[in-house]
């Protein structure tokens, strides 16, 4: 498989799954903000720091961000610019994508150029948010059960972890830390509201109800299953696993020298013991942003061995503006 084609696997896969959690911010945090009372320059600033955008120019208002975060094709991390070029990476690859995923995907790329997805958008934001959701959700299903799970498939799949891995790391970290409590609020309905957006921030919720942790102490069950929880597809450990998994399976292609260890094989295993030497309570002990700082430098880091190891050198990964 050459290069080029596992790096629009790569990316392709990578964007709807950031389309889709810039969904999933934008609409818990308009929905927590309709029943808790945040200072105003503490209610849509952190979404912009999620995305890794810290310079912003006009006032981060609820209709400036979120008409920023969904409609501006000048912003790389914007729902639009995102889907885009998941579909301009689907495009370049289509003899290896099915049949199904880039119709698919060519349909949703043509509605958001629609006026009725604009009028959407102003009429019921929650279920233009929903859309976007379910595109991603969509087209990983149909890539899933319609390509063959072979060389182009463990890309994808590399992509959507490594994406989530580093989204769930940085709502985890910047949403409850710029939004942290009074010393007087913690433990109190405020505090546990702001856990619970943090959940629903990354579609965990429903399953973290549905665990042991649900019933202990707020704080540390939400942390250690977000981040440790390995049965949840979008905890940290999981995707951390996950990454892990396809990288090995890759590198097993190779013909010449089945069982070789890459530099992104031991990025992703030193992240692996890392996690698997703390726990939730330690974690918080320790410094929970100390914590996800390290997580989110060392995808990074994985995701600069991944370039370095399998696409070319030098080369920018297309519309790459930021890991």
């Amino acid at each position: 498989m050459i290069s080029r084609v596992a790096e629009h696997c790569y990316w392709m896969a990578r964007y709807l799954e950031r389309a889709e959690n810039t969904a999933r911010i934008l609409e818990v945090n308009q929905t927590l903000l309709l029943d808790l009372q945040v200072p105003i320059e503490e209610q849509w600033k952190p979404l912009l720091i999620i995305s890794g955008l810290h310079e912003y120019d006009d006032e981060p208002t609820s209709e400036n961000v979120q008409d920023f975060m969904t409609w501006d094709t000048e912003n790389p991390f914007s729902i639009v610019t995102s889907l885009w070029w998941a579909r301009e990476n689907a495009r370049i690859i289509r003899e290896v994508v099915s049949a199904e995923v880039w119709e698919r995907m060519n349909y949703y790329h043509l509605w958001l150029q629609k006026a009725e997805s604009r009028e959407l958008f102003h009429g019921n934001r929650g279920e233009f948010y929903a859309q976007i959701r379910r595109i991603n959700q969509l087209l990983s299903g149909i890539a899933n059960a319609t390509m063959s799970h072979d060389e182009p498939w463990q890309f994808v799949r590399l992509g959507r972890s490594l994406e989530r891995l580093n989204q769930t790391a940085r709502i985890l970290d910047v949403k409850y830390h710029t939004l942290l409590p009074r010393v007087d609020d913690v433990g109190s309905p405020v505090d546990n509201a702001h856990w619970m957006a943090i959940l629903m921030s990354c579609s965990a919720y429903e399953p973290f109800h549905k665990t042991g942790w649900a019933m202990t102490e707020t704080a540390n069950a939400v942390v250690e299953f977000l981040m440790f929880d390995d049965h949840f597809p979008r905890s940290i450990h999981h995707c951390a696993s996950s990454c892990s998994r396809s990288l090995k399976a890759i590198a097993s292609y190779s013909p010449t020298d089945p069982h070789r260890i890459t530099e992104a094989d031991t990025v992703a295993a030193e992240l692996l013991n890392w996690l698997d030497s703390r726990s939730g309570k330690q974690v918080i002990a320790d410094g929970l942003h100390e914590s996800l700082t390290h997580i989110v430098d060392s995808t990074h880091d994985l995701g600069s061995a991944v370039t370095q190891t399998y696409f070319a050198l030098g080369s920018t990964p297309p519309g790459l503006v930021a890991a």
